[in-house]
């Protein structure tokens, strides 16, 4: 039960993430959820001297790698329910992206994703065993593959888990991505509006546990 728990939650994770990387890519020109073109921008910015687009993306870096500290560090102390928080933050960045006009420097408009997707891909970044991140699909594709040439070498029935694990999680991030893809057709910088959907499912999820938990309490 705790297994099918976690993998619904990382596949719900994993839909959101690629619902705001899909909407990053066609409406921000960027993939908000990783650091990858922002550093290389940073990069060219410097060599360019272009010192306003420099200090848009360190303060994309810093906000970036504060969300990872932050979300690391909160894990770590067990204190919170950083999974809720996870949440509630891409409920809050989706919604402030949506309001963003159309017209707003690509680098800030991924402000709010940078936030959000580094926080969720480490509170989200394990299920079942597996190291997968939700936000991005590189390591996952690696894994499926990987996990494919493992079992057809040596037969192993768990590296044929771990490929269908991984390449579960692709699938729904494709879905995600696909569905984000007609979304910003339609509705453009709107589009984002949609993804606090699977959002609020993600945080109704989170909080059964602890409503089963203090029922059987009372």
């Amino acid at each position: 039960m705790q297994k099918n728990h976690e993998r619904y939650l990382h596949r719900t994770a994993s839909f959101i993430g690629g619902f705001a990387a899909m909407y990053t890519v066609m409406i921000r020109m960027n993939l908000g959820s990783s650091q990858t073109v922002n550093l290389l921008d940073l990069t060219h910015a410097l060599l360019g001297r272009d010192i306003r687009q420099l200090l848009l993306r360190i303060i994309g870096v810093i906000i970036y790698g504060s969300s990872v500290f932050s979300a690391t560090y909160l894990t770590k102390k067990g204190k919170v329910n950083t999974r809720l928080i996870s949440a509630v933050l891409s409920i809050t960045a989706f919604i402030i992206a949506g309001f963003l006009p159309a017209e707003t420097d690509h680098c800030i408009a991924l402000y709010p994703f940078f936030l959000s997707m580094s926080f969720m891909w480490v509170v989200y970044g394990n299920a079942c065993e597996y190291a997968s991140a939700p936000i991005f699909s590189t390591n996952n594709f690696r894994q499926t593959i990987g996990g494919i040439a493992e079992y057809l070498a040596d037969h192993d029935k768990k590296a044929l888990d771990k490929s269908k694990f991984y390449a579960g999680t692709l699938a729904v991030f494709t879905t995600g991505s696909i569905i984000s893809y007609f979304t910003c057709i339609e509705f453009m910088e709107k589009a984002i509006f949609f993804g606090v959907i699977p959002c609020i499912a993600l945080l109704a999820y989170e909080l059964v546990p602890s409503v089963v938990s203090a029922k059987s309490k009372s």
